[in-house]
């Protein structure tokens, strides 16, 4: 095995390992973010082979976030691409496992892709820089679906470049318009993003080559693997509108009439907007919180706060945070200097500037900076996460920038005919090295130390439920009473299966419904009731007479 494959191998094993131990030690395997509770639930339900599941009653006893009820029926909001590929994981009660595998395939295709464009040694450092990427190492460890959106625009861009190559282009084609349209159906204005920038950067030249080539060899060469990427991309795309279909769907209502609805973007057909209505792309009233709606001002200033955020955790080329006490908000992001994760951009694309993939490359994280201008919000909780699909493409160009500063350095040292055992290229590779060991190993821990337990969601509060029980082989339900926010019981809501059959199910009864007959539910399961901020075996007796006493 050729050295720079050995190393892409290590990276590859690597990814899965951090990936593992930022799931286990930081998010300790339970979802911590409202788009997390949501992704689950929906992930679970597909596990069993439906698209929804009756909504329980009382409704707002098993409320979770992002949810819909309609028409006697409960579902997430989100497209179904990543629920979909969760759904193995959680199948086999360990949903992590599926991030860290997309996280293993991803780093061995930025590999190849660096292999193939570039050289072996851009590939190698390109899978080192993915791999210790401080942002992916967080992502990778989540529920989120950026880790998934990630890999699927990695490999429509390999499967692309490999379709321009002409060998097995139909196959490549098909493989490409695949991972296109479950982009599409994971993170729709990501994928959209990367589309606007590959036309607007890398079309005009295709479609220059693409002539000339269709003139020279023939339009079944050129352009039919085209037309099979196309084809395969809205096979899988026509997944969302069938998805939606299958939950909001009117009486007797065809898909194909419904299709119509959702092309020209009807408001019944858009799930977010039955959760939030302002939750929408664009600018102008309704767009967002703001009065007067977003504008393309508002979208500017989150780009400037998140661009701290992206510099900082790319690659970890900052300096580490100083303690947790710090961290609170954007802290990470904006309290402890600037970030210099971008530094040898500039330079790749200055030294691949006649590379025209160099080019493709970096429409990627333009198309999706322009893109998440429209949207009314930005993010830095959980890194830069709007921007993450582009770390591939960054990690190219910055890798192709080390390679050839390494291979100039070298030729100049050579001429000087310096000794023949020492070359100044070994200094930039090891700094390469040291510098994705600092990242994984310390800008990543410090950078994700305040996020455990955020959300006060945490594996002790189960520790301390379990330590509660009566009978260890008997099921649980955790009855929260009173005011309380849902945040402090989230732990249990985590655990809790869409069809109340797991070991521990959480009811909560916060506007006082009627507590007995949600006790009738549950006969022959162990009770144990959160109240006033404390696991006990039975309400206070006053508060038990006066809860019976209302209903």
């Amino acid at each position: 095995m050729k050295r720079t494959a050995l190393i892409a191998l290590v990276c590859v094993f690597a990814a899965f390992v951090l990936s593992n131990a930022v799931s286990r030690d930081v998010f300790e395997r339970l979802p911590h973010l409202e788009d997390e509770f949501a992704y689950l639930f929906q992930a679970r339900v597909f596990a069993r082979g439906q698209v929804y599941i009756n909504t329980p009653t009382p409704v707002r006893a098993y409320w979770q976030p992002f949810l819909i009820n309609y028409d006697a029926h409960r579902f997430g909001k989100y497209t179904p691409g990543w629920p979909l590929l969760l759904a193995v994981g959680a199948g086999w009660g360990q949903p992590w496992i599926v991030n860290a595998w997309l996280a293993m395939l991803t780093v061995a295709l930025v590999y190849r892709l660096g292999r193939e464009i570039y050289n072996p040694q851009t590939g190698a450092v390109a899978a080192i820089l993915t791999a210790s990427s401080p942002a992916a190492l967080l992502l990778n460890g989540t529920l989120m679906a950026h880790t998934a959106t990630l890999f699927w625009v990695t490999l429509y861009l390999y499967a692309a470049w490999r379709v321009e190559r002409g060998r097995y282009a139909l196959a490549w084609s098909l493989v490409g318009g695949t991972a296109f349209g479950m982009a599409l159906i994971t993170r729709p204005l990501t994928a959209v993003g990367v589309v606007i920038g590959l036309v607007l950067i890398g079309g005009l030249t295709a479609a220059w080559m693409g002539m000339s080539q269709v003139l020279r060899r023939g339009w079944r060469t050129v352009v039919l693997p085209w037309i099979v990427f196309s084809a395969a991309a809205g096979l899988i795309t026509l997944i969302w509108p069938l998805y939606n279909y299958a939950v909001t769907a009117r009486d007797g209502e065809t898909f194909p009439a419904y299709m119509l609805r959702f092309m020209s973007g009807d408001k019944d057909t858009n799930l977010y907007r039955y959760v939030w209505d302002y939750d929408r792309i664009g600018f102008g009233e309704g767009h967002g919180r703001r009065d007067g709606g977003h504008t393309i001002e508002a979208g500017w200033r989150h780009t400037k706060k998140d661009m701290p955020c992206v510099a900082r955790d790319l690659f970890g080329w900052a300096r580490a945070a100083d303690d947790a006490t710090t961290l609170a908000g954007d802290g990470p992001c904006l309290d402890n200097g600037p970030g210099f994760s971008w530094v040898l951009l500039p330079v790749g694309l200055l030294l691949g500037i006649r590379r025209r993939w160099t080019w493709v490359l970096a429409a990627v994280p333009a198309g999706i900076v322009v893109v998440y201008l429209a949207y009314w919000i930005g993010g830095t909780l959980y890194s830069a996460r709007y921007y993450y699909e582009a770390l591939t493409a960054a990690a190219l160009i910055t890798a192709f920038a080390i390679t050839e500063i390494a291979r100039l350095l070298g030729a100049g040292y050579r001429q000087v005919s310096g000794p023949v055992w020492f070359s100044p290229a070994w200094i930039v590779y090891a700094a390469v090295i040291v510098g994705a060991i600092y990242a994984a190993a310390v800008f990543a821990p410090a950078r994700m130390q305040y996020l455990r337990g955020y959300g006060r969601i945490s594996q002790a509060q189960l520790d301390e439920l379990n330590a509660k029980r009566q009978d260890p082989d008997t099921p649980l339900v955790v009855i929260a009473w009173g005011d309380h926010h849902w945040r402090e019981v989230a732990t249990y809501m985590a655990v809790t299966s869409p069809f109340r059959d797991s070991d521990i199910v959480l009811a909560r009864d916060p506007d006082k419904w009627n507590l007995g007959a949600l006790l009738d539910q549950w006969p022959d399961r162990e009770l144990i009731y959160y109240f006033d901020g404390a696991l006990m075996a039975s309400l206070p007796p006053d508060e038990l007479e006066r809860a019976l006493a209302d209903e």
